[in-house]
Order: structure tokens, then C-alpha cells, then sequence
């Protein structure tokens, strides 16, 4: 599941990760959960990783950049009005992203 999709949206998300080789079942809302998460941890923590060179996010569940990555293709895989649903899901997390660094 994820918050602010419609039932449409969430079967064209659902077959494109039948169907792709590049995802798997559930990976798109896993994206979504990692960027999110990312995005709303305080700067001091992500300081704290960057200054100890915790650039490796194997052990947390996944590459936040990688997921977002991830989300602008399958972005770019849905119809206009899906694609519409997920840009807006996902600019959600961008804007407390952009909000943290600018």
C-alpha cells in the first residue's frame, strides 16, 4: 500500500512489478517507505554517518538515492494519470528534503 494512490494506480504499480526484471513485488512502496524515512531524519544523524563514511546502506534496509532513483522510473513506466499519483506521493518527501538542505 501506499498513502495517496488510487486503486488504479496501485494494480498498474502491481503489474509493473509482475512484469519488469528490474523490480520485484512490493518494491515500489519499499522505495517510497526508504525515501520517506530518509528525507525526515534530522541532519545531524546523516552529518554523523557522512562524517564516519557510512555511505553503505546495505545493512539499513537499502540506498535512499537508489530508491528515489528507482521511483523516477517507474515514474516514467506508468500512464499520465498514475505517473501524476506518484509524482505527487513522492514530492511530498522531496519537499521536506529540499526544505533541509536549502
Amino acid at each position: 500500500m501506499i498513502d495517496g494512490l488510487s486503486r488504479r494506480a496501485l494494480g498498474e504499480i502491481d503489474r509493473l512489478e509482475r512484469t519488469r526484471a528490474y523490480l520485484g513485488p512490493g518494491e515500489v512502496a519499499a522505495a517510497v517507505r526508504l525515501w520517506k524515512e530518509y528525507v525526515r531524519t534530522p541532519e545531524r544523524l546523516l552529518w554523523q554517518d557522512h562524517e564516519r563514511g557510512n555511505s553503505h546502506w546495505d545493512c539499513c534496509g537499502g540506498d535512499p538515492w537508489e530508491a528515489r532513483a528507482l521511483l523516477g522510473t517507474v515514474t516514467h513506466a506508468l500512464s499520465a494519470r498514475s505517473a501524476r499519483e506518484l509524482r505527487a506521493v513522492v514530492a511530498r518527501s522531496d519537499g521536506v528534503w529540499g526544505s533541509a538542505v536549502g
